[in-house]
């Protein structure tokens, strides 16, 4: 009996969740299999439109389970049959699609009639499993109306079915936050008080206007706590003041008439109005000196309410939010005198000494024997609060002995651990797990590919989710963009942690907390979305259709892979095997993913049989020993992503420019690319080659790589003995037909015959956002294309001179977000940033020892990072003074200064650096500054 629900949207572009990916990526297909291409698949067609009709329908079910925290067994076990069914059916589809695919135009009439007949035998096996796929979904549908599955209830019938699957009613543990008792608390002396000194301190006129600090950290950091200590500390010196808790789901007139009540304006009676409570708040407000915490807010639109609220007097009123999402604190902290506090894990000392304060009652009265093991178990804490709070009361809970502690080192977030400190502990982490969209909570979980402590490039993860298909555009949009958008907001909403951080705030990887890795691990594994373990943990468990494999451990055994595994079914295999054997890739005919970066077991052997993984979209051998890849790579015509950088391979094989589906070619400029590299057509991203390896031809075949994106390019010719010139030339014109081009890095390592010009490029204005030359061998001057690049937002030029006229051409650009600049001179002696432009910059660092800059007032009003080598020579040969206007840039948080001292005496350096310090100090977000000296010669 077919399903009766609501159909989703079939588009490509469907969202894709932790439950319902693999069956938005399947539906997709099927509608493809009904489309015009494929109108003579007669004898399927009936089939293939029927498991869409069905499919679709389960997959509205889907949606709603997956958005739903607790499940009853049943209902969970029909939801894992069908998960896999749709697994079972896409392996099938994909299949079919493989064998489908146009014969090679280039084979000989013999070859077309064989290839032909194998299709046919193909074919009809596959017809035959999709009539039995057919007969599992209608069981499957069958099963679902035999239970009475229905998870279509009214809310309060779904509270009810919850309730009966809970065992005891939580407590918010927020609730507890506001009544610890204030010697319990470790850490938080420095960040109540710094916070404390911000709100209540003088700041000339400023101090009178209205000032918010926002709060940002993940769940479990301790905001509340912090929030309400400060709270506590400042409220007796305003003439009102409220704490508020605001939630995921809030009631915004609950919230309102909440506020209402603390400051004294209104009893519990009921007000239908929400815009009645707004206008009266708002009136009281508006000539009191306030002071409201706002606590947990999971968006912009709740704050925009509130704010709606809180009057913006000028009375010294001062606002505190906490949230875990770092887009709404900047939302809630928009004003530049307001401020942004980012809560800090514990130190390695506050973490023991909260551990042992719960356990042992004292910081001291640790029996030796536990020192280690409490090491480890801290370890895993990693600095978070909650963690350490529910781990140290679980321990506290038990009697004290070395078998205890290891249980809970090794299970510190498992299931079946039945103590109410680690379902707190869960709880709070399943808040912002189940707040995700469904396309992020498989994002999310995806990361239980990794293990412990690693750090997760971005590249290489976007790349990834990519191929899974977890990442859907609209339109033209690039996939790639719809990917790093999602890595960014993990990071905004706390779940991962940003690392390799550059200096112009460019977040390039990841990092996992280990509380909340074992979170998603065991998430991942109940759902048999990644099986995260070595050879000793598959061992023993029951092993059948796991469909993504990743193998962390770093010993012998590791490369065992047991033999009762299920290869085919295995959609991603990522090994981390650093040492010892390396396992056979035999049998994974079905990949999608083959990651084996930093392997060092693995040699040219093993990638053999590369040819027969016909669904392989990504392969990763960055950091391995291989020198050479088959020619059986070109048989791989859904390969997306090739990463073959700092390996000892050299060459690639011709057939490589087959692959027409190849999006990401990532190698180094010392591997030699093959002719026709024009081929490529689907080509995206190019990182990289050196231009002088290759004839005049290949430049001009780069210009047929019409939707290139990235680009990176080797300028050597410090050796070269032919026409450089008409190299340049040829780039040029190249370059100008790449009309999609959006991040061009050039690497100039020398010219001959002249200077390095880029006069001849004329890029597409409304397409570029990066734009590089690294640091080795500079340009003569600036291009006057510049101006025209309306959406650059990265900017990097070593120039051989600069002046006021380059400076004035940078300012009129307005989406440019960070400026770096170095140079070997000045044509004035100094340069002056006006407040006409930069109206959008955020991170300026320039390198020039010959000059002097002076900033405006109103100069640059979103600065944020400032890297400025400056002379103070030039500065005090102006007026005897050295001011150049540091403290008209009110925005800014970090500062660097190098002074080129050359030319001055002590006292005078030391007058420069007193100048630059004295003017930080007017500056309202007190930024931190680093202050060098450098006495290079004018």
């Amino acid at each position: 009996m077919p399903f009766c629900f609501p159909e989703i949207n079939k588009m490509e572009g469907a969202m894709v969740g932790a439950l319902t990916g693999v069956m938005n990526s399947l539906l997709s297909k099927l509608g493809g299999l009904l489309g015009n291409e494929y109108r003579s698949l007669k004898g399927v067609r009936k089939e293939i439109k029927f498991l869409e009709n069905e499919l679709c329908s389960m997959n509205a079910l889907l949606q709603r389970l997956a958005d739903k925290e607790e499940i009853d067994v049943q209902t969970k076990e029909w939801r894992d049959r069908v998960r896999e069914l749709a697994y079972d059916i896409e392996d099938c589809i994909d299949l079919f699609l493989h064998h489908l695919n146009p014969i090679d135009g280039k084979a000989g009439f013999a070859k077309k009639v064989a290839q032909q007949l194998k299709r046919l035998q193909v074919s009809y096996g596959i017809t035959q499993q999709i009539k039995d796929l057919k007969a599992r979904v209608i069981e499957e549908s069958e099963r679902h109306k035999r239970y009475n599955l229905n998870v279509f209830r009214t809310n309060s019938e779904a509270d009810q079915c919850t309730s009966a699957f809970s065992s005891r009613v939580r407590i918010d543990p927020r609730l507890s936050a506001l009544y610890v008792e204030t010697e319990r608390l470790v850490g938080i002396d420095g960040p109540r008080n710094k916070i404390t000194r911000w709100l209540m301190e003088k700041q000339g006129n400023i101090s009178e206007h209205l000032r918010t600090m926002s709060i940002v950290g993940c769940g479990g950091m301790g905001k509340t706590t912090l929030a309400n200590q400060v709270y506590l500390e400042c409220k007796a010196r305003f003439e009102c003041s409220a704490f508020v808790t605001v939630s995921r789901n809030p009631n915004m007139k609950l919230i309102l008439m909440k506020t209402l009540s603390d400051i004294g304006v209104m009893s519990g009676d009921v007000i239908e109005d929400e815009q009645y409570l707004i206008n009266k708040l708002r009136g009281y407000l508006q000539d009191k000196r306030y002071f409201i915490v706002v606590d947990d807010i999971w968006d912009a639109h709740t704050w925009r309410v509130i704010q709606c609220a809180l009057f913006k007097n000028s009375c010294g009123s001062r606002i505190i939010t906490t949230t875990r999402i770092y887009d709404v604190a900047k939302l809630c902290s928009s004003s530049h005198t307001d401020q942004i506090h980012e809560m800090k894990y514990l130190s390695a000392g506050d973490s023991k000494s909260l551990f042992f304060r719960r356990i042992f009652s004292s910081d001291e009265r640790c029996p030796p024997q536990f020192k280690e093991i409490s090491d480890d178990i801290l370890k895993k804490c990693g600095g978070l609060p909650l963690a350490i709070i529910s781990v140290s009361s679980l321990l506290a809970s038990k009697p004290v002995s070395r078998d205890q502690w290891d249980n809970v080192k090794n299970h510190v977030t498992s299931a079946y651990e039945n103590n109410h400190d680690i379902e707190i502990m869960r709880w709070v982490l399943s808040l912002s797990y189940f707040n995700l969209p469904h396309h992020l909570k498989t994002c999310l979980l995806y990361l239980s590919v990794f293990p412990e402590d690693y750090v997760i490039t971005k590249d290489r993860l976007v790349s990834r989710w990519i191929a899974e298909g977890f990442i859907h555009g609209k339109h033209e949009q690039c996939l790639y963009e719809v990917a790093e958008s999602y890595f960014n907001t993990l990071i905004n909403r706390s779940l991962i942690q940003p690392a390799n951080i550059k200096d112009d705030g460019q977040v390039n990887a990841c990092r996992v907390h280990d509380i909340i890795l074992d979170f998603i691990v065991s998430r991942s594994i109940e759902e048999n979305f990644v099986t995260p373990f070595g050879a000793s943990v598959l061992k023993s468990i029951p092993l059948g259709k796991i469909r993504r494999l990743s193998l962390h451990d770093k010993n012998e055994e590791s490369a065992i892979i047991p033999t009762n595994l299920v290869r085919c079914h295995v959609r991603s295999l990522t090994i981390f095997v650093h040492d010892g054997l390396m396992p056979p890739l035999l049998g994974f005919h079905g990949l999608r993913v083959l990651d084996l970066e930093n392997c060092n077991a693995l040699s040219n052997h093993h990638l053999r049989n590369i040819g027969r993984m016909v669904q392989l979209r990504y392969l990763n051998i960055k950091g391995t020993n291989i020198s050479q890849l088959p020619r059986q790579i070109g048989e791989l015509q859904y390969l997306e992503t090739l990463d073959i950088r700092s390996t000892d391979v050299r060459g690639l094989p011709s057939t490589l420019a087959g692959l027409q589906r190849l999006v990401r070619l990532l190698a180094d400029y010392t591997i030699k690319l093959p002719e026709g590299i024009g081929n490529l057509q689907a080509l995206e991203e190019l990182s990289c080659f050196s231009v002088f390896m290759y004839p005049a031809i290949f430049l001009r075949e780069l210009g047929q790589l019409i939707n290139l994106r990235v680009l990176r390019v080797i300028w050597n010719c410090t050796e070269f003995e032919g026409d450089a010139e008409g190299y340049m030339d040829k780039l040029s014109l190249s370059l100008s037909k790449l009309s999609r081009l959006q991040s061009l890095f050039l690497d100039i390592h020398g010219h001959v015959g002249g200077e390095f010009s880029l006069d001849l490029w004329h890029p597409a204005p409304n397409r570029l956002r990066k734009f590089s030359v690294d640091r080795w061998h500079p340009i003569s001057k600036i291009p006057r294309w510049i101006i025209s690049l309306i959406n650059l937002e990265h900017l990097n030029l070593y120039v051989r001179k600069i002046s006021q006229e380059d400076f004035e051409m940078f300012e009129d650009m307005p989406m440019l977000l960070t400026l770096i600049l170095s140079s070997e001179a000045a044509i004035e002696e100094r340069l002056i940033i006006s407040c006409q432009g930069f109206q959008s910059l955020t991170y300026f660092k320039m390198h020039c020892d010959r000059v002097g800059l002076i900033f405006e007032p109103r100069s640059m009003p979103k600065l944020e990072h400032l890297h400025i080598v400056i002379s103070a020579f030039q500065m005090k040969s102006l007026d005897g003074c050295f001011d150049f206007g540091i403290q008209n840039l009110s925005c800014l948080t970090k500062i660097y200064v190098y002074i080129n001292c050359y030319g001055l005496t002590d006292e005078e350096v030391e007058a420069a650096e007193t100048s630059v310090m004295t003017a930080v100090d007017t500056i309202p977000k007190h930024p931190r500054l680093h202050i060098d000296r450098r006495f290079a010669p004018l």
